[in-house]
């Protein structure tokens, strides 16, 4: 006993031989309140330091102490505070961003030696890039907060914000270091398994539990499919990384010497690995490109950690600072898998008077399990929520979180569950929504589309209408859908409704039945403009094109058998009654006939292999492809029983991608292509779009005029490029601007065969002239191109078109000048 106790006591006094003192504290950002990683903790006057770890901490230990601690980090003003002489002490320290310039290193001779280092990170990218690895699986923990900052005293002394501020005062008021008020309006936490599989390459997410708590949200389901951590995943092995939709190339991307200059600035030891320690800037300031630190393992040349800024001066709009965190552990194969990352995005002031937002991402992965691949019908769906995601404890949270919530982050939830029970701030919520979606909710149904509730037109004059939807409140296997118009100078009623049954939300398969009577245009039919919303309600206002009454019943099936890959059908019978002087040739009997009915069935393939679907309450929604094309095959067959007058045949085939070409920007292009057997009226024909009106569309020929040309057999390809700043931002004068380059190619290819050339009449059965239809050369391609700017006081775009082909048709613009509105990043 007296031997254990005298170890014990040698012990002691070993320790304290060695650390007489300890140091421990936090470093954090004064203008977000989150942690700083990896800063230099340095006694002044001496070399004992230490570094931050991923959450800002840093215990030092010495064995005497100088008169004052530093705390300093690329991108933020050095601190310094003063020490006691005591055994044990805390100082935290609340570092203010700089504002950090690129700098000039002179290399008198010889090659940066940093080059040397990424040459070799470089050439073992594969080693390390977890994309390698045949499949893997994370359990993951991300947290998400969004705040409302830069709360100046003028915007807090408006009328409405009052009456927030009022109900919050009793609540502690959370402010950064500068003592401006933060107003959190947005916290979730979701606990999710991550899986991955190579060849192919598929992801997926289930989200296992998941608490949503912030102003205007209404239900969970829809937003627990995004803040989990597949939509929080940066990978640096990758050349270009996808950020708020733009793309930024990777400081060891292959292509690095032509974006970034490094600073070899020291070699440290981070953890047990020794590492160089560098600095990266871009060459070009408004470059989508990374400056900040990146640490190198010595001795693999793997990436350790990363802490990297897309500055200001990037060419972003609305966006002062993106930031970046990340430490990398390897697996047992030997890529890495990021362990915590922490991103940063902190929007600024519209205007002086208005707020700005600050979102704040982490995730934490732990229990890596590498090899075990799922299946590949697994991953049918990207994102899918566990039956009971929405039911956990507090207990269950405090037992399960990776890591704890700090007392800021539990004010926060008390402030958001608070501000979002305020009357007026609920009404402006909802507001913004009902702005947004065209629908608002009350209820068991939404009410809207608030475009649709007034019209007016040569044919309607005004007219008034209403609509409604289920929500997820009234069922997620039935949803109903309906919709009443009345124009006035017609006095016709317009209705729609819609009955659709989910069978399988898993395997999306759903069936519906649906009516509708309604003012259509030919070439511009409601049903394939409903993305284009600002074009199409151009297009009904004024005088309407070719317009006729469309009475169409159908009966829709569609099934996703494995991911991307989804079938659809239908049964549809439509009459077609013209309001303007209309005439074809009856086949067989040659006689003059007005109106017709058809009855269609169709049947269509569309596979999409990485585009990502979400279900959004009792609808499907895209948010695009990554890489890969969408392809979109389908065939319908016009029958002439069952009521339909025409017997056809229309195949059509298409193709739309998303190109990154790095530097020099971001391009898509649509390839569309397709034929119609037999012989038909010209409405039944591939009315090709144009656009007469002011406002620019990527789903119309732009100097072509409204219903110039049909085909029953055409090709077109359709290509747009986005310069993302790569020419504009060169040019001394402009780059302040922050303008971006845009261009267009459209080329068309379409024949009409002589049958049904005849088929329309050039005059009528009285001998009065008709409106025909043109047609295009076979041999000859309709073909504009088109040159623009966009980001015009950040959202005015202007689009230059010529009309290169066709010169000769009468009321032919061979120039127009098209505008439209948009809000990008």
């Amino acid at each position: 006993m007296i031997r254990k106790y005298f170890f014990l006591f040698l012990v002691l006094m070993s320790t304290q031989s060695f650390a007489q003192f300890v140091v421990k504290g936090k470093v954090t950002d004064s203008a977000t309140g989150d942690p700083i990683p990896f800063a230099s903790v340095l006694l002044k006057g001496t070399t004992v330091g230490i570094s931050t770890d991923f959450e800002g901490n840093y215990i030092l230990e010495a064995k005497s102490l100088t008169d004052s601690i530093s705390v300093n980090y690329l991108g933020y003003i050095t601190g310094v505070k003063a020490l006691q002489q005591v055994p044990e002490q805390t100082v935290n320290f609340q570092l203010k961003p700089s504002d950090f310039e690129m700098e000039a290193f002179v290399f008198e001779a010889g090659e940066n030696p940093a080059f040397e280092v990424i040459r070799k990170v470089v050439s073992r990218k594969k080693d390390f890039d977890k994309r390698e690895l045949s499949a893997y699986q994370t359990k993951n923990y991300t947290k998400i907060e969004i705040d409302i900052d830069h709360v100046s005293e003028e915007f807090t002394q408006r009328k409405t914000v009052k009456k927030v501020t009022a109900v919050l005062d009793s609540i502690k008021q959370l402010t950064n270091d500068e003592g401006e008020k933060i107003l959190p309006v947005f916290f979730s936490e979701t606990l999710s398994k991550f899986y991955f599989r190579n060849n192919p390459e598929l992801k997926k997410e289930v989200v296992e539990k998941s608490k949503v708590t912030g102003v205007g949200i209404t239900d969970g389901s829809t937003t627990s499919q995004i803040t989990g951590s597949a939509f929080q995943e940066y990978n640096f092995y990758k050349n270009w990384l996808n950020i708020v939709g733009k793309e930024f190339v990777s400081p060891i991307a292959d292509g690095w010497k032509q974006f970034y200059d490094y600073d070899l600035v020291d070699s440290v030891l981070v953890g047990v690995d020794s590492c160089y320690l560098l600095k990266v800037y871009p060459l070009r300031e408004q470059d989508l490109a990374f400056s900040g630190s990146i640490w190198i393992n010595k001795e693999t040349y793997a990436l350790k950690q990363v802490d990297l800024t897309i500055p200001k001066e990037a060419n972003l709009n609305f966006i002062e600072r993106i930031k970046i965190q990340q430490e990398l552990v390897p697996t047992s194969a030997g890529p890495l898998i990021p362990a915590k990352t922490r991103v940063q995005i902190k929007i600024g002031q519209i205007t002086p008077k208005t707020a700005g937002l600050l979102a704040k991402f982490y995730t934490s992965a732990d229990s890596v399990k590498v090899g075990e691949p799922q299946p590949t019908s697994f991953f049918n769906q990207s994102v899918t929520l566990l039956p009971d995601y929405d039911e956990a404890s507090e207990e269950f949270w405090k037992d399960n979180r990776q890591d704890i919530l700090t007392q800021e982050e539990i004010a926060v939830l008390r402030m958001v569950d608070t501000l979002k029970r305020i009357p007026i701030v609920r009404f402006y919520s909802e507001g913004l929504k009902f702005f947004g979606t065209g629908y608002l909710p009350v209820g068991k149904v939404d009410i809207g589309p608030w475009p649709a509730f007034f019209n007016y037109n040569d044919i309607e004059g005004v007219r008034l209408g209403m609509g409604f939807r289920t929500n997820l409140k009234f069922s997620d296997k039935w949803a109903i859908k309906g919709y009443l118009g009345y124009g006035f100078k017609d006095e016709e009623l317009k209705y729609s409704a819609k009955v659709t049954r989910i069978l399988d939300r898993v395997h999306w398969t759903s069936i519906s039945l649906s009516t509708q009577k309604e003012i259509d245009q030919v070439g511009l039919e409601i049903s394939s403009l409903q993305g284009n919303s600002i074009f199409l309600a151009a297009s009904r206002f004024g005088t309407l094109r070719r317009p006729y009454f469309s009475r169409k019943h159908q009966f829709n099936f569609q099934r996703e058998f494995f991911k991307g890959f989804l079938m659809y059908s239908d049964l549809a019978f439509m009459n077609f009654e013209p309001l303007y002087d209309f005439y074809y040739l009856e086949k067989g009997t040659g006689e003059y006939k007005s109106q017709f009915e058809t009855t269609e069935a169709k049947i269509g393939l569309r596979y999409g292999r990485d585009e990502t679907i979400l279900i959004n309450d009792n609808e499907r929604s895209s948010l695009g492809p990554l890489r890969w094309p969408i392809f979109e095959l389908s065939y319908a067959k016009g029958i002439n029983w069952l009521s339909g007058d025409i017997n056809y045949s229309k195949l059509n085939f298409y193709v739309y991608q998303r190109l990154n070409v790095g530097m020099f920007g971001v391009s898509r292009y649509e390839l569309d292509a397709g034929k119609v057997f037999g012989e038909v009226p010209y409405p039944v024909l591939k009315n090709h779009l144009g656009n007469e009106t002011l406002f620019y569309t990527s789903a119309a020929f732009n100097t072509m005029n409204f219903n110039e040309f049909a085909s029953d057999q055409y090709a077109s390809l359709r290509y747009r490029h986005y310069f993302e700043g790569f020419l504009l931002n060169k040019i001394p004068l402009l780059k302040k601007l922050k303008w971006r380059a845009v261009a267009n190619a459209n080329i068309l290819y379409g024949s009409v065969s002589d049958k049904n050339i005849a088929n329309a009449p050039t005059v009528d059965p009285s001998g009065n002239p008709l409106q025909t239809f043109g047609r295009l050369d076979p041999s000859k391609p309709y073909v504009e191109l088109g040159y623009g700017i966009e980001n015009i006081f950040k959202f005015f775009r202007i689009d230059f078109f010529h009309r290169m082909t066709y010169l000769d048709n009468p009321e032919v613009k061979p120039f127009a000048v098209k505008i439209s509105g948009q809000i990008i990043l």
